[in-house]
C-alpha cells in the first residue's frame, strides 16, 4: 500500500507521511468577508510575495493570495448543495454526512427534489466526508457567482477547474477566482512568518514549527456538550481526539474555535479536519482487479481532530498523498482567492515605481508570473493599466 492515507470506516488513518522539515512564523491582517450568497466566505491576506521557501523546498509563493479564515463550515456547504444538489449526479453529498455522529448535514426527498439542512449544533462545524473533486467543484460554483442550477459547466464543472478532465489533469485555470491553495501556498499561510523574531527559533528562518505561531506542539482542545472548544488559548489545537462529544471519542469543534491563528490570521490551519489542497500528490499504482487503473491524488495537510498531533508540524507534517475519490470524516477543505490588490506586486503596502519596474522587466508573455495581474498569461498594457489605477498606498480590501 502506498504511503498516505487510507480508508477504514469513515476516517481517513496516516500510514507513513513523508517527513518535512520547517520551523518558524507571524503578523495577522485584517479579515475579509467575500459577501457573494447567503453566507459569507471570510479571507485573509497573505503577503510578502517571492518570500524564500523552507529549508525542505515548501512555502514560497510568487504573489500576494488570500486564505479561507476558516475551513468551509456545513452551513457553507449546505448553501452549495441546495443550490446544484436537487439531483446530486457527482455525489457531492455522501451520505456519511448524515450517519455519521461526526457528519453535520442531513438530506431530504427523492432525486430532482432533495433539500439539505445541517443538524442541531452543527451549522459552524467543518464539512468532511468530501472529496478533492467535492472541493473543486465548490470553487467552480463560488467563481460562478454562486448560482442554482443542475451541475455543470455553468455551476460546478467550469470557472476554476474543468471537471470534464481526467483526475491528474484538472489543474487551476487563468483567471480562477476561487480556489484550493497550491501545496506551497497552504504552507506559507500555515508557517511563514517574516516579522516576528521568534519565528527563527526552530531552526529555520522565517517559518515556525506549529501553525499556532509556535514551535511547541499546541494542547489539545477539549469540547463542550455541543461542540464548541472548551479551553480556547493562543496554542490550542484539536487533534488526538480530544474533543470528545455527541457520542464521539474524537470530534470536530466549532470553526475558529480554538482562537489559535497562523502568522496570518487563519484559523484551524492546525488540527480539526485535514484540508486538501490543489497540488498532486503520488500516483497509487494499479492493484488488480479490485484496482485495475491508477488513481491520481492531490496533497493533504494540516492534521485533524483524530490523528497525532505530530501531522500538524512543518517538519513532520502529513505530506502524503489522498486519493481524489476519498471521502472520511476527518477530510475537509479551505479556500483561496487572488489578492485584491494585486499591483503592489512588492508587498510595501504602496503601489509605485519599485512595482512599476519590476512589472516592466516581466514584460511579454509571463503565465503565472505575479506581475501578469490579470492572469491572461502575458504581462502588458492590461496590467500596466492595473496598475496605474492603483498607484499610492494601497487600500484593505472592502467586503463583496
Amino acid at each position: 500500500m502506498p504511503p498516505g492515507l487510507y480508508h477504514t470506516g469513515s476516517i481517513m488513518r496516516t500510514l507513513r507521511p513523508t517527513a518535512l522539515l520547517a520551523a518558524p512564523l507571524v503578523a495577522v491582517l485584517a479579515p475579509v468577508s467575500a459577501v457573494t450568497g447567503q453566507t459569507p466566505i471570510v479571507t485573509v491576506a497573505v503577503a510578502d510575495p517571492g518570500n524564500a521557501a523552507d529549508t525542505n523546498g515548501l512555502g514560497s509563493v510568487a504573489r500576494r493570495f488570500r486564505v479561507g479564515l476558516y475551513e468551509v463550515t456545513n452551513e457553507q456547504y449546505v448553501e452549495f448543495l441546495n443550490a446544484v444538489a436537487a439531483s446530486d449526479p457527482n455525489g457531492l453529498y455522501n451520505t456519511l454526512m448524515t450517519t455519521s455522529d461526526r457528519g453535520g448535514i442531513e438530506r431530504f426527498g427523492s432525486p430532482g427534489s432533495y433539500v439539505y439542512q445541517s443538524k442541531p449544533d452543527f451549522p459552524d462545524k467543518p464539512v468532511g466526508s468530501v472529496s478533492w473533486y467535492d472541493a473543486a467543484r465548490f470553487c467552480n460554483w463560488l467563481h460562478n457567482g454562486r448560482p442554482s442550477g443542475r451541475q455543470g459547466p455553468a455551476t460546478t464543472d467550469g470557472g476554476s477547474y474543468d471537471m470534464s478532465l481526467p483526475g491528474d489533469q484538472i489543474t487551476r485555470l487563468i483567471g480562477a477566482t476561487w480556489f484550493l491553495p497550491t501545496h506551497d501556498e497552504w504552507y506559507k499561510a500555515a508557517y511563514y512568518d517574516p516579522f516576528d523574531a521568534g519565528a527563527d527559533a526552530g531552526g529555520t528562518p522565517d517559518y515556525w514549527f506549529y501553525p499556532t505561531r509556535s514551535d511547541v506542539m499546541p494542547a489539545q482542545a477539549a469540547a463542550t456538550a455541543s461542540g464548541d472548544v472548551a479551553n480556547p488559548g493562543p496554542n490550542i489545537a484539536n487533534y488526538d481526539k480530544g474533543a470528545d462529544w455527541n457520542g464521539e471519542n474524537g470530534n470536530v469543534t466549532t470553526v475558529g474555535g480554538c482562537t489559535s491563528t497562523s502568522p496570518w490570521g487563519a484559523l484551524d490551519v492546525g488540527g480539526n479536519l485535514n484540508e486538501v489542497t490543489e497540488t498532486a500528490g503520488t500516483t497509487i499504482p494499479p492493484d488488480p482487479p479490485d484496482q485495475p487503473d491508477p488513481l491520481p491524488t492531490r496533497r493533504l495537510r494540516g492534521g485533524d481532530f483524530f490523528n497525532t498531533g505530530a501531522l500538524m508540524g512543518s517538519p513532520a507534517g502529513l505530506s502524503g498523498s489522498l486519493n481524489m475519490l476519498a471521502e472520511g470524516a476527518n477530510v475537509g477543505f479551505r479556500v483561496a482567492r487572488p489578492d485584491a490588490n494585486p499591483s503592489d506586486l512588492d508587498g510595501d503596502g504602496d503601489v509605485g515605481i519599485d512595482d512599476f519596474l519590476q512589472l516592466l522587466a516581466a514584460w511579454g508573455p509571463c503565465a503565472g508570473c505575479p506581475e501578469d495581474t490579470d492572469n491572461d498569461g502575458e504581462v502588458g498594457i492590461l496590467d500596466f493599466l492595473d496598475l496605474l489605477a492603483a498607484w499610492g498606498p494601497v487600500a484593505r480590501p472592502t467586503e463583496r
